[in-house]
């Protein structure tokens, strides 16, 4: 009679809890996190294995997918090179990954400037896809040659 009461009394909240927790913990224990892989990514990033000179495209294999995130294919990509081109704000869209995903090979982002294509390769590879890389003409892309520093004045804390 007593268990009936109680049942009864916090059923609803029971009811919403128990899933509220089971999801909670398959989320808390799955790999969609970002912070488990950040160590990972960011070595690519810092010995440059990630950046690749058109010079060297070659060395990825003959299954190469160049990626231009501006709407005219550069100078400094090979001709012999499979190109296409998607703008950055779409990268996300459903066929745009589905194509990245599915892609049996490298792809290699390319751009006038560095720091578009080093922030889709980051995003993309924080969202687990591999064998991604860009493409620069120079082996020391001044972009990235600067140590990252926040703003401080839009955070007092600093």
């Amino acid at each position: 009679e007593m268990k009936k009461e109680i049942l009864k009394k916090y059923g609803v909240i029971i009811s919403v809890l128990v899933p509220v927790i089971i999801l909670v913990i398959i989320r808390a224990s799955g790999k969609d996190h970002f912070q488990p892989d950040a160590k990972r990514l960011s070595e690519k990033s810092v010995d440059r294995s990630n950046i690749i000179l058109p010079d060297r495209l070659q060395s990825l294999g003959e299954n190469i997918l160049i990626i231009s995130l501006e709407k005219n294919k550069k100078a400094y990509i090979p001709e012999n090179m499979r190109v296409i081109s998607i703008q950055p704000d779409s990268i996300l869209t459903d066929a745009n990954t589905s194509l990245i995903r599915n892609y049996k090979g490298s792809i290699v982002f390319a751009s006038e400037d560095i720091s578009i294509s080093s922030r889709i390769w980051m995003l993309l590879s924080q969202m687990g896809y591999e064998k991604l890389y860009i493409l620069s003409n120079d082996p020391e892309p001044e972009a990235l040659k600067y140590e990252f520093r926040p703003d401080t004045i839009t955070r007092p804390e600093f």
